[in-house]
């Protein structure tokens, strides 16, 4: 312990802060310039999502770095340690397999900019807003909160919710008798509603597209629309549309099926 020299032990702790320091404040500056100079929301996730797998990846190799110089300084061969590695070296190699797919898989995901943070993707089995992509996992959060975290290497088909062009489609099931023309009009009206809508205006893209009468279910036709909307936006756009469909659906007197049904089903007034 005599031999020690603390002053190189803090010089090498103090350098491996700095280094630290140095590179979240450069990778921030890019970042700021990256954002502030790029419109594109797209672009923007894929922006962070690639920021904050390089930052884990430097601050990884960083720590690794320093633990072994600072192994060396304290006086414990590493020599031995890398020697140990041999002995090892079929566990190690069999471990490592796991480890390299894990990466390459995250090397794929980003460079062919397949899910970024924030979107809503379904992956492994597991559906959920990605909150954090390194080169090992990714990390999702479903609807009621839960996390789940995935494997790069296991990561198959990528099925993206939120990339490009992305739409809140309603089905709305009329009475096969019903005034079809009506319930577009219906339809059209409550995604204008939705646009003059200083809370959700902002996320609708365009005007809705009307389908018209897509297919038959029992006793009715049913109606598909689809209203352009901003990524990961599509299911509160779409249940605020709904809620505005249904209104005018009743307001206007046309009927769905169970309608119909209820209104052939009502008791008949008793005279007297």
């Amino acid at each position: 312990m005599d031999s020690i020299s603390w002053a190189r032990v803090a010089g090498i702790i103090a350098g491996g802060s700095l280094v630290w320091l140095v590179t979240r404040y450069s990778i921030g500056t890019i970042r700021h310039v990256l954002i502030k100079g790029d419109a594109d929301l797209d672009s923007e996730k894929r922006a962070l999502t690639l920021i904050r797998a390089v930052r884990y990846a430097v601050g990884v190799v960083l720590a690794l770095v320093t633990s072994m110089l600072l192994l060396s300084e304290l006086g414990i061969s590493i020599a031995p340690l890398l020697g140990a590695a041999g002995v090892v070296g079929v566990a190690v190699g069999l471990a490592s397999q796991g480890v390299a797919k894990d990466v390459l898989g995250g090397i794929s995901i980003l460079l062919d900019n397949q899910l970024r943070v924030g979107d809503l993707v379904d992956i492994a089995g597991k559906s959920g807003t990605v909150e954090a992509v390194t080169l090992r996992s990714v990390k999702l959060r479903d609807y009621d909160g839960t996390v789940h975290f995935v494997r790069t290497g296991d990561v198959g088909t990528v099925t993206n919710h939120s990339l490009g062009p992305v739409y809140a489609v309603l089905d709305i099931p009329i009475d096969g008798e019903a005034d079809i023309e009506a319930a577009k009009r219906v339809l059209a009206g409550g995604a204008e509603t939705l646009r003059a809508d200083p809370r959700c205006g902002p996320r609708v893209l365009g005007s809705a597209e009307i389908a018209g009468a897509d297919r038959w279910d029992g006793d009715a036709v049913v109606i598909r629309a689809r209203l352009p909307v901003a990524p990961s936006a599509q299911a509160e756009i779409r249940r605020e549309w709904l809620a505005r469909v249904i209104d005018g659906l009743d307001r206007t007197g046309v009927q769905s099926p169970t309608q119909r049904i209820r209104l052939l089903t009502d008791p008949m007034p008793r005279n007297g």
